[in-house]
């Protein structure tokens, strides 16, 4: 898996991205003093695993191994340590979560489109159908180079180890794993007639004649197996429908609407009644708490579009805080925030479908009033 792609150099020659898997991927700094800065960090940060973390670590570990999207490495060859911890999915499997916090302030940011909701939402017309398909560990397709892997290190019992292939958690892995996948998503746009829309392993499928959309699918999937992708079948949807889970949003496609998933409805409304009792007793909350609740809500935006306005309160008095105080200091949310709250949790239990295509009016109001006024 760690160098999957790196296996099938022959096909990403017929796009053009031999050399790019080639040279794989790079941690590029925000300047020369950024490399000095990281390494200054060095020092190995341990989460206390429970018993069954530490067991699920060391299976994940030994799979990373084998596969050879991690590798051992000497210490002295270490420039900095990835913070990493083990958490328990919804479906009872684990993923090993990498803190790259430290790294991504001293990395560079790139201007770089993704495909997103907003693209979605132009896309869908009133009838289509949809297919959905998930890739099974999409970032580890792409090999580390030699001089990043040093600043990719991670520690479990005592021995050192880094990242092979492409990890999570930077900011530049996304970037660099849509770069890859862009030329095979324009071979298959430029060769089939269905509207595909890709969001890093996520890969969205939409045509209106259902046949069409089966054949294609499966079209779609031969393709990216022959550049070296695998399936993840438990996430993919082939099965046609015209409910689909994508983005974290259920589309429905029969009468282009789109709501918040309802499990994703579930952990907010958790939040917010958390913040309402908080408020109501005058407890203390840290300002980064508050700002990381705002961030949330942030996402349903798509669905209510005034909900910018009921935002207003809590972000004016957390800024307020952040610059009287200062991010690692605590608040008391004042209770004007209540009113804004409730309408949010109204909203969230009732999880309306938004409509994604304006309804032109059926009827217009006139009025007989002068252009000039009275």
């Amino acid at each position: 898996m760690g160098v999957q792609t790196t296996r099938y150099l022959q096909q990403c020659e017929t796009i053009n991205m031999k050399d790019f898997i080639q040279q794989g991927f790079t941690l590029q700094w925000k300047d020369n003093q950024s490399m000095n800065n990281i390494q200054r960090q060095l020092r190995t940060i341990k989460f206390r695993e429970t018993q069954e973390e530490a067991k699920e670590d060391k299976i994940k570990l030994e799979e990373e191994l084998k596969e050879n999207i991690a590798i051992p490495i000497k210490k002295e060859q270490i420039k900095w340590y990835k913070p990493k911890f083990m958490i328990k999915k919804a479906n009872g499997k684990w993923r090993k979560i990498l803190e790259a916090k430290a790294l991504n302030k001293q990395i560079a940011d790139f201007h770089f489109k993704m495909h997103d909701s907003i693209e979605v939402k132009q896309t869908i017309r009133p009838g289509d159908w949809g297919t959905s398909l998930d890739l099974t560990s999409a970032f580890h397709h792409l090999i580390v180079q030699a001089e990043s892997q040093p600043y990719l290190a991670f520690e479990f019992q005592n021995n050192h180890y880094t990242n092979r292939a492409m990890p999570f958690g930077t900011k530049h892995s996304p970037i660099y794993f849509a770069t890859a996948m862009e030329p095979i998503m324009q071979q298959i746009r430029m060769k089939t007639e269905i509207k595909i829309i890709n969001y890093v392993d996520d890969i969205l499928l939409l045509h209106q004649n259902i046949e069409y959309l089966m054949i294609m699918t499966q079209r779609v999937v031969d393709t990216l197996k022959y550049f070296g992708f695998t399936m993840n079948m438990e996430k993919s949807e082939i099965e046609l429908n015209q409910t689909v889970i994508f983005l974290g949003w259920e589309w429905n496609l029969a009468n282009a609407t789109v709501k918040t998933k309802p499990k994703k409805c579930l952990f907010l409304l958790h939040d917010l009644y958390n913040m309402r009792r908080w408020i109501k007793q005058g407890t203390e909350i840290t300002v980064k708490q508050t700002a990381k609740l705002i961030r949330k809500l942030n996402y349903p935006r798509l669905q209510f579009q005034e909900a910018s306005l009921f935002l207003n309160t809590m972000d004016h008095q957390k800024a307020q805080a952040a610059r009287l105080r200062g991010w690692n200091t605590a608040m008391v949310m004042n209770k004007t925030a209540i009113t804004d709250i409730n309408w949010w949790i109204a909203k969230l239990i009732a999880n309306i479908p938004a409509q994604l295509i304006q309804i032109p009016p059926q009827m217009t109001m006139t009025t007989d009033a002068a252009p000039s006024g009275w």
